[in-house]
């Protein structure tokens, strides 16, 4: 089986590996591309995987700027320009986390010709009825997550101390060592006074605050399957949400599940892998 290895040869940094089918895996807000290397690794030697980071995260060499970042759109874009790039003619499988996952949607809302399918995980989106109000012109307040995204510490000494810093506490609570590891891995930039975030904590608040209304136009849009995957407890997709995905004609599965919390890619790897698997199945049928 092909390792996942990391590659920063151009202006986006991407783990790459295997061959077969084309498939990118998007990563959470906050996160990086690394994160999830060991959950996708398995699936080397019958897909062509592409994990990049987006724009502002990671080691992408894409604008980090802020102020620049006006819509979850503009990270949908971003990824339409990255397939290009890497094969223009491919359709793809598109598969991400939280809103990596929101973003893949919005990706096939906008290239319908280069999607082949969807594994969507837990993606955050406004409830349609707050959402149609703001495409409508109403603007909504900075919420908890912006808040917090914008408090959160951006520079440590040293990697222990970050690593300390995280270990058994907030969202990362239920990680792994491994996770933790691979999170700081991709997550951490060397300075001269030690190490920073390489998603700074005001990208990060940008990130938050940017995310698209738009979510019900692009799955109204999608021509292609999908599958979406949410957690149980902690979840970014209500109900009623959960509902409309799942009437999508393109839909082949829409569940909760049980045991699982937002982070459910890092609890249970195998049920990523198999919805992803599943979905390239319904991808081939003529």
């Amino acid at each position: 089986m092909n390792r996942i290895t990391i590659s920063t040869s151009g202006p986006v940094s991407a783990l790459q590996a295997g061959a077969g089918q084309r498939l990118h895996f998007a990563h959470a807000t906050g996160m990086n591309a690394q994160l999830y290397a060991a959950v996708l690794a398995p699936l080397a030697d019958r897909f062509a995987i592409t994990a990049s980071d987006a724009r502002g995260h990671g080691f992408t060499g894409l604008d980090r700027d802020p102020s620049h970042l006006t819509s979850w759109d503009d990270f949908a874009a971003d990824l339409g320009r990255l397939l290009d790039v890497i094969e223009a003619g491919s359709r793809w499988i598109l598969a991400g986390h939280s809103m990596g996952a929101t973003v893949s949607l919005l990706a096939a809302a906008m290239r319908p010709d280069r999607i082949a399918g969807l594994v969507l995980l837990d993606p955050p989106m406004l409830p349609f009825d707050v959402a149609r109000q703001v495409r409508a012109g109403a603007i909504l307040p900075d919420h908890a997550m912006v808040e917090q995204a914008a408090r959160r510490r951006g520079m440590f000494p040293s990697r222990a101390e970050a690593r300390a810093a995280y270990h058994g506490r907030g969202v990362f609570r239920s990680w792994s060592d491994a996770d933790l590891d691979a999170y700081l891995a991709g997550g951490l930039r060397e300075t001269d006074e030690g190490v920073e975030l390489a998603c700074a904590p005001a990208f990060e608040a940008a990130t938050f605050r940017a995310v698209s209304p738009g979510v019900e136009p692009a799955l109204a849009a999608v021509r292609c399957p999908f599958i979406l995957l949410a957690g149980d407890q902690g979840s970014t997709v209500q109900d009623a949400e959960l509902a409309g995905f799942a009437a999508h004609p393109q839909c082949i599965s829409a569940e909760r599940i049980p045991g699982t919390s937002h982070f459910l890619p890092l609890e249970r790897p195998d049920l990523v892998r198999a919805a992803i698997a599943r979905i390239t199945a319904f991808s081939e049928e003529p």
